[in-house]
């Protein structure tokens, strides 16, 4: 009875997984989506919704023009959060290694001092033999080789140290006496690498960061610590630094976007409203009404990197006056992203 039981349930689930797209298809030409009402009459393009005035108004789905805005030009970056337990475990291999090494100075010390002595006492009137002042020296020549051989290992470790973190912070890390460091190592601060466009001035870097993780809404101000040696982000192209800033809202590998204020005067452009911001393929989009046919929404990349008083600020891309999805935009996200999936199973 059981075996004929899971037979039937297994034959039930097979005809529900064989007919899903049948029935999305059906449901799709009878208006209607499994939980909730479609939205969107048809995919007309990649991130090009057409939806009708009233199916639009019956989805709750709202637009509103964007203003017009102005603010202080700012240079854009992007980064991440680095992880600094490489930094954290050389800086225990270097007081190791200089532990060690100060037990390999004083014994090579030592060693000299008994190679002098039984010299002198070979000199006088041979006190004591010629073997024993000849394994002295050579006693003092191997300890001053061991100590040669940490000491050029130790410049090795620092060197390897400034070529991937840079000069500063290597001898942050190897300093003892670096209060600097103290808070990144504790966890009270974190790393970030960024990477400034080229064509920002070299004095942008030396101003005060304003940054956020991607998709996030907290902000930190970053202070800047030096240039980085390696590009970040898969060899973004830029000039790359490395900032600390506060660990509040920050993780170890958080992809984070900001900016620097920049010489360069005012800029003209729009506010974005966040609640128009959806985020896909970590990327901030919104949906822009087509200017010519009003049924017709289009997909487009906006800047979620500068919060301004009603949004996001973008100089760049967008109108003012343009139509934007400000409610609903996740909502056609969802019916874009079906349509594809339908589309794909079609072929």
């Amino acid at each position: 009875m059981a075996v004929l039981v899971a037979l039937v349930m297994a034959l039930v689930a097979g005809v529900i997984y064989l007919g899903r797209d049948e029935y999305h298809q059906l449901s799709r030409e009878n208006g209607a989506t499994i939980g909730s009402q479609t939205s969107a009459d048809e995919l007309v393009g990649p991130g090009r919704l057409k939806i009708g005035e009233a199916e639009r108004r019956a989805s709750g789905i709202e637009v509103a023009p964007l203003e017009a805005a102005e603010a202080d030009q700012l240079v854009d970056i992007q980064g991440e959060v680095v992880d600094l337990r490489p930094l954290v475990e050389a800086r225990a291999r270097y007081a190791t290694q200089s532990a060690e090494i100060r037990a390999l100075r004083s014994a090579a010390l030592a060693a000299k001092a008994e190679a002098e002595r039984a010299r002198a006492l070979f000199r006088d009137d041979r006190n004591v033999s010629e073997r024993a002042m000849q394994v002295a020296e050579a006693e003092s020549r191997a300890a001053a080789e061991r100590l040669a051989a940490a000491e050029t290992m130790l410049r090795g470790q620092v060197d390897t140290l400034r070529a991937t973190w840079g000069a500063t912070l290597a001898d942050m890390a190897v300093n003892v006496e670096s209060a600097g460091f103290v808070p990144l190592a504790k966890g009270d601060e974190v790393l970030v690498q960024v990477t400034l466009p080229y064509e920002a001035e070299a004095a942008a870097a030396n101003r005060l960061l304003t940054l956020a993780p991607v998709g996030g809404q907290g902000r930190s101000r970053a202070r800047l610590v030096s240039a980085a040696p390696i590009a970040g982000l898969g060899g973004a192209v830029g000039a790359a630094y490395f900032y600390r800033a506060p660990a509040a809202g920050l993780r170890v590998g958080n992809r984070v976007v900001g900016h620097l204020a920049s010489a360069g005067g005012s800029a003209a452009g729009v506010v974005v409203p966040e609640r128009a911001v959806v985020w896909f393929a970590a990327r901030p989009w919104i949906y822009v009404r087509d200017e010519k046919e009003a049924d017709i929404f289009e997909r487009t990349s906006v800047s979620a990197t500068r919060l301004v008083p009603g949004g996001w600020f973008n100089a760049a891309g967008l109108e003012p006056g343009q139509q934007v999805v400000v409610t609903g935009a996740q909502l056609l996200l969802s019916e874009e992203l079906e349509f594809q999936i339908r589309n794909e199973n079609e072929d």
